[in-house]
């Protein structure tokens, strides 16, 4: 009988620092425009990386003293990030 090794499934690519950046800077720009002044509130739709950066936007959005929420209305789905006031 031959060995016979399994085909590995094609694994999810785990994000690169520079995507994690990204998003970061992403959020950190819906913060300052909600500290500006500028806007109420922002939501950031579609946000691929979630999951990834959710505890240091959530710092980041402390730190600045405005609120952030995790909008996830399809649990298979990309989530949205809102940030505003603090309620």
């Amino acid at each position: 009988m031959e060995d016979i090794e399994p085909t590995p499934f094609p694994r999810a690519l785990e994000p690169t620092d520079e995507d994690v950046e990204r998003a970061l800077s992403q959020i950190d720009a819906a913060i300052a425009l909600v500290v500006g002044g500028v806007a109420v509130r922002i939501r950031l739709i579609g946000f691929p990386l979630v999951d990834v950066v959710a505890g240091l936007a959530t710092a980041h959005a402390q730190f600045a003293g405005v609120g952030f929420l995790i909008d996830r209305l399809d649990p298979a789905g990309a989530a949205a990030m809102i940030v505003g006031p603090l309620v």
